[in-house]
């Protein structure tokens, strides 16, 4: 039996999250219908429990993860542990990763930096001279200040504060862009900088990690990627003002490098002629100048950009738009990186091997957020599969080595690395991953987005908005859940090595993998249209999308699967505490469950009506439905009676109304997950759809 512990204070709460004494891995009725007769009889619902089992290993993942605050990476007392500097036996301290360390020289002379009652001191001195001398108390000022910025510099309370010379970098470059904000407007502090970068830390870095946080420097970083950076960390620290101001900054400066990538490779046709267009005989001398494109490639600016089209997607509708619009641009730069890319897997040199490893990393990061927005709105791919022909990433524990020695520990157990595209390649034949080449947490997360993405092709296909009823062909449902079963063969070993985030700080990766399978099985059981109207972040408009049609048809083929994983994910935060998770676990799920969820709650909403037509026009009630269906709507009631929402659902035997009141709660509790304070508008927008819908079913009762 799993359980939770719940600390508040000092209250000691445990809860059960599983009622099976064993947990396997993906019960058999998941993946085929068993068929087995169920007796439905008053006395045999109430007393048989109908429920679903936990994926392999979820439980130890809910209670390491879900209710325990994600803890803070501090990557400062990893760097001044680094065993790699040695002198004559002797450890010298290393610097923090981005430190530019300024002490005063009443500093040396003291030996180290002051005491706070020296500081206090110092302060009582300015004040009594306040009035003797105006002069004398500018020079105290100033003193004081520099012995605050050293105390802050050499034991700094944010290990990614930003120095002084990264902030006059920052402000210099703000300066040039300020006539695209509105005036007057002010940068913010350098420390209020630093507590942006390290909330984006906190809250972006391990839903996505692509920055090498060992080896990076704020000192070094361009002034259009710390600016990014802090601009999105200004949203999860719930200071939206500010976000808004620095984007528009960060979009003018990124704008404007790809201007002058652009204007660069112009040049050929400005500054030369065709070759298609010669003849033989042409003078030459009109081809001597041929000016070429940057020979590296701009990475950060990458990183910037993938950045920044991410967190626009889930902001306010206007920027949303931006970011579709500005994901061309993504699509290319991206393409230049990987036919400008060159690695090695015999790399022995630990910065040179993170340089690389960031590369990988950001190509992919960059081809997920086209992915996604692909999956959340609709629009077409930018990428194909078959041009992700690089090696996956490292595992996260490499990846997050903080010196040297650690990372060569950990480097020697790895073997050869193998290519995304041949990868899933291998998963869509329904083959396994080879075991001697593991695929790591971040590689997992990839592929199952690449074979979501090949689902949502089938979809297309399909033509679904001519006959949105209908289903996938039999074939292809059996080739995808094939090759979903072969992906979760390699999950189940992430899962145990990245869910003790108090331990290894793997990070959410996995756990964000189950809201990526959901989403697979939603899709391959049925076109979700409605949930595409998300881009016009208008509520009644995806209301209405919903109210128009049900596309989820009869009992077609993967429909049971696809409702079982729905009803799991409604299972979590049922278990854990609705109220919890929409007040607990603001700002470190991603948006990707509060996308996946709402997927679950429009696909549950169709099915329960289904369901509910079923049982009206059968004249054996609830007799008419297969064994898994009414195992499958007896979990749903059996979740239900563990909310507040129980005594919504009319008398027990009041069939089938009861069945409509179950769909009415089941997307008022998803509707609640969403509701509070929420770092992003997409999700603030999923709540209110969703409440939208449940009053729709209601007005049928």
């Amino acid at each position: 039996m799993g359980k939770f512990s719940i600390h508040d204070g000092t209250m000691n709460q445990e809860q059960d999250f599983c009622d099976d004494s064993e947990n396997t891995g993906l019960p058999a009725h998941i993946h085929h219908d068993t068929g087995t007769a169920i007796d439905t009889s008053p006395d045999f619902m109430q007393t048989q429990p109908f429920d679903i089992e936990f994926l392999s290993n979820e439980t130890g993942m809910l209670n390491d993860y879900l209710l325990d605050i994600f803890p803070h990476i501090d990557y400062q007392e990893a760097a001044f542990k680094d065993d790699s500097r040695h002198d004559g036996g002797t450890e010298a301290p290393a610097e923090a990763p981005n430190s530019n360390t300024h002490v005063s020289p009443d500093v040396i002379q003291a030996g180290g930096p002051p005491r706070q009652s020296e500081i206090v001191a110092d302060q009582s001195r300015v004040v009594d001279h306040n009035q003797s001398s105006t002069r004398h108390l500018d020079e105290e000022h100033s003193r004081v200040n520099k012995t605050l910025d050293a105390i802050d510099d050499i034991v700094p309370t944010n290990p990614w504060s930003i120095s002084t010379a990264a902030y006059e970098r920052l402000a210099a470059e703000v300066t040039k862009h300020k006539h695209v904000l509105p005036s007057p407007y002010t940068l913010p502090s350098r420390h209020r900088l630093s507590r942006f970068v390290a909330s984006w830390i906190r809250g972006f870095h391990p839903h996505l990690p692509f920055l090498h946080l060992p080896t990076t420097s704020l000192d070094s970083m361009t002034p259009m990627l710390l600016l990014t950076l802090a601009a999105t960390g200004s949203f999860y620290g719930f200071e939206h003002t500010h976000g808004y101001a620095m984007y528009f900054i960060a979009k003018s400066i990124i704008t404007e490098e790809l201007e002058k990538r652009r204007q660069t490779a112009n040049l050929y046709l400005l500054r030369s002629f065709p070759r298609y267009a010669q003849l033989p005989t042409s003078p030459q001398s009109a081809t001597t100048f041929r000016p070429t494109p940057p020979a590296t490639i701009d990475m950060e600016l990458l990183q910037a950009l993938l950045v920044l089209v991410l967190t626009m997607s889930w902001l306010d509708g206007p920027l949303a738009q931006n970011a579709l619009a500005m994901s061309s641009q993504l699509a290319s730069l991206t393409r230049e990186s990987l036919a400008g890319l060159h690695l090695t897997d015999n790399n022995d040199n630990w910065v040179d091997w993170a340089r690389d490893e960031e590369q990988r990393r950001t190509i992919l990061s960059a081809y997920f957020v086209l992915n996604i927005q692909t999956i959340c709105f609709n629009v077409p791919p930018q990428i194909a599969v078959s041009e992700m022909n690089l090696p996956l990433p490292c595992s996260e524990a490499e990846f997050k080595a903080p010196n040297s020695k650690a990372w060569c520990r950990l480097q020697k157990k790895n073997p050869r690395r193998p290519v995304f595209a041949h990868c899933l390649e291998q998963l869509l034949s329904g083959k396994p991953l080879d075991k001697q080449a593991p695929v790591t947490e971040f590689g997992n997360y990839m592929l199952l987005q690449g074979l979501l993405m090949q689902i949502c092709f089938e979809r297309q296909a399909a033509s679904t908005l001519v006959n949105p009823t209908s289903s996938l062909p039999t074939s292809t449902i059996s080739l995808y859940d094939s090759a979903i079963d072969a992906w979760e063969s390699c999950w189940d070993p992430a899962i145990e090595s990245a869910l003790d985030p108090s331990a290894s700080s793997h990070g959410p990766l996995a756990f964000n993998s189950t809201a990526m399978l959901r989403l697979a099985h939603i899709h391959l059981a049925v076109g979700l249209q409605c949930q595409c109207a998300l881009r016009s972040r208008n509520p009644r408009v995806i209301a209405q999308a919903f109210e128009a049609h049900n596309p989820v048809p009869l009992r077609s083929p993967h429909l049971d699967q696809a409702a079982s994983h729905a009803i799991y994910a409604l299972r979590i935060p049922i278990r854990v505490g609705i109220a919890f998770v929409a007040r607990g676990r603001t700002g470190h799920w991603s948006v990707q469950h509060a996308i996946s969820n709402f997927a679950c709650a429009l696909f549950l909403a169709h099915w329960l009506e289904n369901i509910f037509g079923m049982v009206s026009s059968n004249p054996d009630g609830l007799g008419g439905l297969r064994s898994e269906e009414k195992r499958l709507l007896f979990t749903i009631e059996r979740l239900i009676e563990e909310t507040d929402l129980e005594d919504s659902l009319g008398p027990k035997d009041l069939y089938p109304s009861r069945i409509r009141r179950l769909a009415v709660a089941v997307v008022r509790l998803w509707a609640e997950t969403c509701t509070g304070i929420q770092v992003f508008e997409i999700v603030h927008v999923i709540g209110e759809t969703l409440t939208l819908v449940a009053e729709m079913i209601e007005s049928r009762l």
